[in-house]
Order: C-alpha cells, then sequence, then structure tokens
C-alpha cells in the first residue's frame, strides 16, 4: 500500500496551482522512515487527495509530483514513466526537431527527476540512435534502478507510435550519474557507464546530427557521448543559435563579400561556431573562427567541427576568468559570451554577477562597430533583470552605443510550465554595436 503523507493546514496553496514540490515543513509528520524513493499519495490536511509521486525524507524537497489525477495509481511503475516520456517525444517531433534534442527535461516534462537527451548518431556511413539520462533524484533512481528494461520499452513503443525509426538494436543508452546534483538526494555520484551499447560505434568520438540553425539540412558535431560534460553536448542553446544565426544571415547580405572574424567564448565542442560557419558560408563569405575554452580537448572538437563547415579556425586554451586581456579589441564581427554557470547556489550571486560583468565587459571591447555581441547566461539563480544591468554596465564601460536586436531563451525541447518558475533558467540577448 502506497504511504500517505498530508500537508499541514494552508499549505496546500502551490501544490493545487500545479507546482510539483512540496517541502519537509510544509508536511504534518516527519518524513523520517521513508525509503528515499518510494512512492508517496499526498493529500491535504482533511485527508483530500492532490498528488502522487514519491518522497525523499534526507531532501529538503520532500515530495515531487507526477501526477495530479487520482486515476493514476501507479506512477513511478515503467508504463507510466514511459508514457511521460513519450508524450515528451511528440512535442519534439511536433516542434520540428528532426535531429539530436532533449527528449525530457524533469519538471518542465511532468518527469521530475529525469534529465534525457536524445542523440541521433552516424559513423561509417550508419545511423543509429543513443539516449543519455541523468537520473538526479532518489524517485527516479529507484523508478529506473532496471534501466535497460525500461529504454527497450521505451524504444518499442516509440517504433510503434512512429516516432523512431530505430530498432532496440540500433540503440545506445548511456547513463550519466556523474553530476553533483545527486549528492542533495543523498545518492552517490556515479561514474558514466554505458548499459546499452552500439557495435561498431565509438561513443568516445562520435557524429550527432542537428537541425541546421540557418537552413533545412542536417549538422554533424562530433562529440563524446560516453564521457564529455553533461549528457556529451550542451542542448539547450538550439533556439538561441537558430534565432541569432538567421539575425547574422541577414545582416551579412547587406555587408561586401570579405573574411568575418567570430569569437566563440567558452566554446566547448563549437555548437555556435559551426552553426554560424555554416549559415554564413553559405553566402559566399570566408569565416575565420576563434575558439576560446579551457578544455583542451572540448576545443579539439570545435575545431574539428568549425572546420568541417569550412572554417579557418584560431585555437585558443584560456580561461575566460583571466586570459581575455590576452585577445584583440575591436577585432571581432561577432562575439559569442556563452559560459557554463557562474552561479549554482545562492552564496555564489555576487562573484557570479561580477563575472558576468567582467566577461561581457571583454567581449563589448573585443567586437567591432556594425558587430554582434550575443550575451548568454544560463544561471537559473541569475535573475533576468540583474543579467540585463550586467550587459548595460559592460557597454558603458566601453563607451559603446549598442542596440538590443535579439532576446532568447528556452527552446520547444527545454519547456517551462507557467507553474513552474524555478525551470525557467536560460537566458540571451544579442546586441548590435554601432
Amino acid at each position: 500500500m502506497m504511504t500517505v503523507w498530508r500537508l499541514r493546514p494552508g499549505a496546500d496553496k502551490r501544490i493545487r496551482s500545479g507546482h510539483p514540490w512540496v517541502f519537509s515543513n510544509e508536511l504534518s509528520v516527519s518524513p523520517k522512515g521513508h525509503v528515499p524513493g518510494a512512492p508517496v499519495e499526498l493529500q491535504d490536511a482533511k485527508g483530500q487527495f492532490l498528488a502522487r509521486g514519491y518522497g525523499n525524507p534526507h531532501s529538503l524537497i520532500a515530495f515531487r509530483a507526477l501526477s495530479f489525477n487520482n486515476q493514476d495509481e501507479a506512477p513511478t511503475g515503467f508504463d507510466f514513466l514511459q508514457n511521460k516520456v513519450l508524450n515528451s517525444w511528440q512535442v519534439r517531433k511536433a516542434a520540428g526537431f528532426r535531429g539530436s534534442f532533449r527528449l525530457a527535461f524533469g519538471e518542465s516534462d511532468y518527469i521530475p527527476g529525469l534529465v534525457l537527451d536524445y542523440y541521433l548518431v552516424e559513423q561509417n556511413g550508419k545511423r543509429a540512435q543513443v539516449f543519455a539520462a541523468q537520473l538526479v533524484t532518489a524517485g527516479m533512481n529507484e523508478a529506473l534502478k532496471n534501466a535497460e528494461d525500461f529504454f527497450k520499452g521505451l524504444v518499442d513503443q516509440a517504433q510503434e507510435r512512429g516516432l523512431s525509426l530505430f530498432s532496440w538494436e540500433q540503440t545506445a543508452v548511456v547513463l550519466r550519474n556523474d553530476v553533483n546534483i545527486r549528492k542533495l538526494e543523498g545518492l552517490q555520484v556515479e561514474a558514466p557507464k554505458v548499459i546499452k551499447d552500439l557495435p561498431g560505434f565509438n561513443l568516445t568520438d562520435v557524429e550527432i546530427l542537428l537541425n541546421g540553425a540557418g537552413d533545412e539540412g542536417l549538422v554533424s558535431m562530433s562529440c563524446d557521448l560516453a564521457e564529455g560534460q553533461k549528457t556529451g553536448f550542451f542542448l539547450d542553446q538550439t533556439h538561441n543559435i537558430y534565432l541569432a544565426v538567421n539575425l547574422f544571415k541577414n545582416w551579412a547580405k547587406t555587408q561586401e563579400k570579405r573574411k568575418i572574424r567570430v569569437l566563440d567564448l567558452c566554446c566547448y565542442v563549437g555548437h555556435w561556431s559551426t552553426q554560424i560557419t555554416r549559415a554564413l558560408k553559405s553566402l559566399g563569405f570566408e569565416v575565420e573562427i576563434s575558439l576560446v575554452d579551457i578544455s583542451k580537448s572540448a576545443l579539439a572538437y570545435a575545431k574539428k567541427n568549425a572546420e568541417r563547415e569550412g572554417a579557418e579556425v584560431l585555437v585558443h586554451e584560456l580561461d575566460v576568468s583571466e586570459g581575455l586581456t590576452q585577445l584583440p579589441s575591436a577585432h571581432y564581427d561577432i562575439v559569442i559570451a556563452d559560459p557554463p554557470a557562474f552561479i549554482k547556489s545562492k552564496k555564489d550571486i555576487p562573484i557570479g554577477k561580477h563575472a558576468y560583468l567582467k566577461m561581457n565587459t571583454h567581449a563589448f571591447r573585443m567586437v567591432k562597430k556594425n558587430g554582434f555581441v550575443a550575451s548568454c547566461s544560463c544561471s537559473g539563480l541569475l535573475e533576468e533583470e540583474e543579467f540585463r544591468d550586467a550587459i548595460r554596465k559592460a557597454s558603458l564601460r566601453n563607451f559603446s552605443e549598442v542596440r538590443s536586436v535579439l532576446r532568447g531563451g528556452h527552446a520547444a525541447d527545454h519547456p517551462t510550465l507557467m507553474q513552474f518558475p524555478e525551470g525557467f533558467y536560460l537566458k540571451m540577448y544579442v546586441h548590435y554595436i554601432l
């Protein structure tokens, strides 16, 4: 029989609005003794049904909702969770994703604790699919403890629904439980693990296919899906890259044919650079890409990816917090400032805000007049107004006359829920410098 937890009187307002979290101090009794991740039915103080999900007595977020429907009796079971993922897959297909994308985005896809990326991969003329999963809560870690069986069933159903062309034999599954956030749930941080391999594919150096930002084709990007950062690739900037690349194409059509210089700060494997190169080369421009990252292996992938699209590539192995003074002023037509999250906890906010200011100050220093700066933040704890303020100060420090010409945000494969503001984290602004 499922454990029942009740809320304190008056503590049900947020969960009734559809928010998926309940904190331990909102429960009428202590959750101590509950098996971490085990199913829970949540009721209000009068015993009326509110939601079903799972609980963890060791987490400040004691309860996470999987369903607000009283008819869903086993929300941690494979059938329920597979159907949730398939629904998310349908959303991505409806939004036009044809290559790789984030398939499940935790609470924003009504599957708290599951981050799941889908990669369309190609090697030696063959294509296949790879699922890269992060199980970041005790509840999801328990629900998917037989992960191989879960994904086999998911693949079979995806084929039946016409969502995927690939069979289980053409599928790899990688568990990426190497994220520190698991510690907040009392879970161990584990080494990456390939639980279903693809014969003939080298997942440490494989090409993934993504929607082209400036055309209807697919772009190839080499990366490491077995041990690379996050799940091997950063998929969250897809929408912002699409918006910015089409802006840059319109601008390029007003320019004489010449070499366009692009600076890509914190480039990782070069998603921005590769897409920009592809778009500008299609218009007949020569493109020089300057790649900046602290990771030698990431730079190697980024160089390979940009060169595949025809760029001339310069590599700078630098720490952006210290090394940007080495790069020239007023030299680049396009500067991309897309760092990793500078703010990972509330105590990081003051230092992180300064880091965004410092990086963008350099970005505005290094861009030419009549050029662009794309400023990004993936720090959920940084309010958008604070990010805009950092960009404003950075431009003023360089005596720049700028226009904010583009505002980005989340792509359809990183959806958001109005009732879950914690899911909004991605910010992007492009400024034109006069």
